[in-house]
């Protein structure tokens, strides 16, 4: 099952209109790291602590990110707000 907000995105740039990873993905992921000071793993990172604020299922996220449950509770449990991953999970394109 894909989450709301994916489906829109989804729906608002098709796949066979708007490629998931552009050729210039790398550089342009690169280029946003090096100027924001983020770590390589930046966009698993913040997809796992959002997941696991809005489900509050550790297993849920363990699955979905291939972690084990511990790794999760260590890591991610408790690093944003249920207000924070609300927010972040209704981003959505703009119509």
């Amino acid at each position: 099952m894909i989450q709301p907000c994916l489906r829109a995105w989804l729906t608002r740039y098709p796949i066979d209109r708007y490629p998931i990873i552009p050729r210039s993905a790398a550089n342009l992921l690169t280029a946003v790291r090096k100027k924001f000071s983020l770590g390589h793993d930046v966009l698993r990172h913040t997809f796992i602590s959002m997941h696991v604020a809005k489900s509050r299922s550790v297993g849920d996220a363990a699955l979905q990110a291939g972690d084990s449950e511990a790794i999760i509770k260590k890591h991610y449990l408790n690093r944003v707000s249920p207000e924070e991953a609300d927010a972040f999970w209704k981003i959505t394109p703009a119509r």
